[in-house]
């Protein structure tokens, strides 16, 4: 017998243990990692759900997701009418970063994959999926990449998109799991917001609308308040520009009066042809009218275009009723925008509509206090 050789047996339980321990520490490890990631989520879900300004908590979301997926980079795609992104919010950029960019993603590509497909996408090189169509100059270079998207009830929202698992590795399973968990807690959040948003702007449009009813029918100068009137509809729109055109008493033109906004200057005193010219259509319809694109538009008339040449989405609004409009309101965004919602559309559409009947009941208490003068 070899020396020593009866203590071997005594070897195998304690490697047996030892193994047994290592094997327990890592389970305890994983234990208190998921214990840490559903804690983290928890944070999350209320750090979203803190605050009811739309814009403020898209950013939350976005800074949540790369935070529990340890992302580089993230971002949130909003998904316009038309299924492209209306709006892309991203975080991991410097303003540097940002600015040497040459444009920002449009929803084409493995971003368009997620629009017109919108489930959970993990990859571990972006460059080698089929639908990939690389990335515009000045972009960052990017290659891990997870993609979820977040709904509103049965309506997809967006889509956060995470690249660049900080530690070179892929996106796992686990961060997919956290990620749609957190989609759907979005989902709630982003609700909430915009029907916040949507009543605070139905308040504001109501309230703008007394108090041009006030002031035109206690004597206030019609030119001051329709000024007041263009520069609300520009505030409470979100527009970048907005004119008003006063027809002659011939209702053979009109002539933008009141003009805010981006590139304001040049429409002021700009004479429109009722018979070639939205706004023209607009009085002589009573109803308004929405152009994609300004600028392109051959309903437009070309003085108008060459004055606005910087507008794409816009929406045309009669002052008054059909058949007695006294104006005509003409909101726009720049080219690249989003189109303005519907519903933003339909309040900014009464409150035109309100006007117009004040300065009616202004214009027929003129005349009483004429005819009691004489």
């Amino acid at each position: 017998m070899e020396p020593g050789a009866e203590s071997r047996p005594e070897l195998l339980p304690h490697l047996q243990l030892d193994e047994l321990l290592a094997e327990l520490q890592g389970r305890l490890q994983a234990v208190l990692a998921t214990r840490d990631r559903m804690r983290g989520l928890l944070q999350a879900v209320v750090a979203i759900g803190s605050g009811l300004d739309l814009e403020s908590t898209l950013r939350r979301i976005v800074e949540a997701a790369v935070g529990l997926v340890d992302a580089t980079y993230g971002a949130l795609g909003v998904v316009g009418d038309d299924g492209r992104l209306a709006e892309f919010i991203p975080v991991g950029l410097s303003q540097d970063e940002i600015g040497r960019i040459h444009h920002w993603p449009e929803g084409r590509g493995l971003l368009g994959l997620l629009i017109d497909d919108p489930r959970p996408l993990r990859l571990a090189d972006i460059a080698a999926h089929q639908a990939s169509s690389g990335f515009p100059d000045g972009h960052p270079p990017m290659c891990s990449f997870l993609g979820v998207p977040v709904r509103v009830r049965d309506e997809v929202f967006g889509n956060l998109y995470l690249t660049n698992k900080r530690d070179g590795g892929e996106f796992t399973e686990d961060d997919e799991a956290v990620l749609v968990a957190l989609g759907a807690a979005a989902g709630v959040a982003v609700e909430n917001a915009r029907l916040y948003e949507a009543a605070r702007r139905q308040q504001r449009w109501i309230q703008a609308s007394a108090e041009v009813t006030t002031r035109l029918l206690s004597g206030s100068e019609p030119g001051e308040v329709l000024a007041d009137v263009t520069r609300q509809a520009l505030e409470l729109s979100g527009a970048d520009l907005a004119v008003l055109a006063l027809p002659d008493e011939e209702g053979r033109r009109l002539t933008i009066m009141y003009a805010e906004g981006d590139g304001a200057a040049p429409t002021r005193g700009l004479v429109l042809p009722t018979g070639q010219s939205l706004s023209g259509a607009v009085l002589a319809s009573g109803e308004r009218l929405t152009s994609a694109d300004f600028a392109a538009d051959e309903r437009a008339s070309q003085a108008a275009r060459g004055a606005m040449s910087q507008i794409g989405p816009a929406v045309v609004f009669p002052l008054g009723a059909p058949g007695n409009v006294r104006g005509v309101l003409t909101v726009g965004r720049r080219h690249g925008a989003a189109p303005f919602p519907p519903a933003q559309a339909g309040v900014a559409a009464s409150f035109a509509a309100q006007a117009g009947i004040a300065l009616e009941l202004a214009a027929s208490r003129a005349d009483a206090e004429r005819l009691s003068l004489a």
